[in-house]
């Protein structure tokens, strides 16, 4: 399931800014034409009192677009967060072999939100039992498809890994702090995918996969999710919406 957002404002030249810096590869089409090409950002520059970007024609490109009056590219790209980005433009002149082309109103932001883990929220854990042992963890990381914790309490102590991978576990609560969640969202059941030992920390750590959930709590973690992930790219490089 992918959502998107729109980037405008202040933030269009920092993402500009990151492209040249990182060389990042642009997928770009010219019109309505199903031909793709990779290209880069070479400069950002000023034109006629407004910002451009060029970018490094591929082969044939910078004589196809002359031949347009208009040219209308559409761009696209995976930043280093591993999100995919789009963006159109209409404003484009050719000059000397080079194509500068105006900087975009607006960038589009697209997610696919059950592939993207995003760090819990300090306090957030997953309690359940298993026979006479009460489990909690400490939630590192999140998404709609599952989640990493750290053992942190149980009734008993733990030396060993506890669990197995792909042992199931049952009518989970995942816990969030007060401030951001009051009720808890359950989990019927889940999956262990991989356990480890964390050197470092020397507690055990868990990822799961949530396998069963109704829609009630489906709903509930599916929006709270969502509001974390914009949060978090807020806080990554801030938006005018």
């Amino acid at each position: 399931m992918a959502e998107s957002e729109n980037i405008k404002g202040r933030a269009i030249p920092k993402i500009f800014d990151a492209l040249l810096q990182n060389k990042t590869l642009l997928r770009i089409k010219l019109d309505n034409s199903d031909d793709q090409h990779l290209t880069r950002v070479t400069s950002i520059t000023t034109r006629h009192h407004k910002r451009h970007f060029t970018i490094d024609p591929p082969e044939g490109f910078t004589e196809a677009a002359a031949d347009i009056g208009r040219p209308h590219f559409t761009f696209e790209y995976t930043g280093i967060d591993r999100i995919k980005y789009r963006f159109e433009t209409f404003d484009a002149e050719i000059d000397g072999g080079h194509v500068y082309i105006t900087l975009p109103l607006e960038i589009e932001r697209l997610q696919r939100r059950r592939l993207f883990r995003i760090k819990a929220p300090k306090g957030t854990k997953l309690c359940f039992a298993e026979g006479p042992l009460q489990y909690e963890l400490q939630v590192i990381n999140i998404s709609l498809g599952g989640s990493l914790g750290a053992i942190v309490q149980t009734n008993r102590q733990v030396s060993a890994a506890p669990f197995a991978a792909e042992q199931v576990v049952n009518d989970v609560e995942l816990v969030f702090p007060q401030n951001i969640k009051r009720q808890p969202v359950k989990i019927k059941t889940m999956q262990i995918k991989r356990i480890k030992k964390n050197m470092e920390t020397t507690r055990f750590e868990v990822a799961f996969e949530f396998n069963e959930i109704n829609k009630k709590n489906e709903t509930l973690l599916n929006d709270l999710i969502y509001q974390l992930q914009r949060q978090y790219l807020r806080h990554r490089l801030p938006l005018d919406l």
